[in-house]
């Protein structure tokens, strides 16, 4: 009996000590599974860190993303082109492939009140026919922008052609009323080849001339694209 009494004692104390052991053991795995919770936790911030927005200067523009018709412009002129297929089908003097630009004008502040001035039909960038629908309803001065935009995009080229004559034509027109344009807003996908068919039409592309430099030269094009962020004053040649 007395050896079961110490057998039993030596249990107790064996579970006694295994108990404590035991928990002391957990309690060293919590705090190496905390401490690696922590360095890791640690580890997401200085990372996450890395991807913080950057803070602009305070004096520093933010980019538009849109142009501001409103704030730069009084008057708007339009000139929405479109391909006709099939004008005219089967004509010999290819007549069934050309394309259309619709000439109105709008007060900038106003999308919807339209008024339509012209109508051109074109064959290979070169007007064959127009028909006057109207006439521009204001007088100088005024802050005018020709906007020009596209049925489908990318445009064709009849299309791109068709606007950059076009647009020369609302030039003048405007010119001949005292108002010069400040702006040919294009789309930015046809901006290249609007520039390029310019080029064709004797305008060379240039940057801004310094304040003292003269410039010799009947007509100056800004030409800006939409979305913003692309931009080419051209300078015209004279004819060839």
């Amino acid at each position: 009996m007395p050896k079961f009494v110490s057998f039993s004692l030596n249990s107790a104390l064996c579970n006694d000590v295994y108990h404590l052991v035991s928990r002391k053991i957990w309690f060293f795995i919590l705090i190496r599974k905390n401490s690696l919770a922590l360095s890791f936790l640690l580890y997401l911030l200085l990372l996450s860190a890395n991807y913080l927005p950057a803070f602009a200067d305070d004096d520093a523009e933010p980019e538009s993303t849109q142009i501001e018709w409103t704030e730069r412009f009084t008057r708007i002129v339009d000139i929405a082109t479109e391909p006709l297929n099939n004008y005219l089908k089967s004509s010999k003097n290819g007549f069934d492939n050309l394309a259309l630009a619709r000439v109105t004008s709008r007060v900038a502040a106003d999308e919807k009140g339209r008024e339509k001035y012209q109508v051109f039909w074109y064959k290979n960038g070169e007007p064959v026919g127009v028909r006057g629908v109207g006439k521009f309803a204001f007088a100088a001065p005024q802050k005018v922008a020709i906007h020009i935009t596209h049925k489908n995009l990318p445009a064709t080229e009849s299309e791109v052609k068709a606007s950059a004559n076009a647009a020369l034509r609302m030039f003048l027109d405007l010119n001949a009323k005292s108002i010069s344009p400040r702006a040919i807003i294009v789309p930015r996908s046809s901006f290249n080849s609007f520039v390029h068919r310019l080029n064709q039409l004797n305008f060379y592309s240039a940057d801004e001339p310094q304040p003292d430099t003269p410039v010799f030269t009947s007509i100056v094009l800004s030409v800006e694209s939409e979305p913003p962020g692309v931009t080419q004053l051209l300078f015209y040649s004279g004819s060839q």
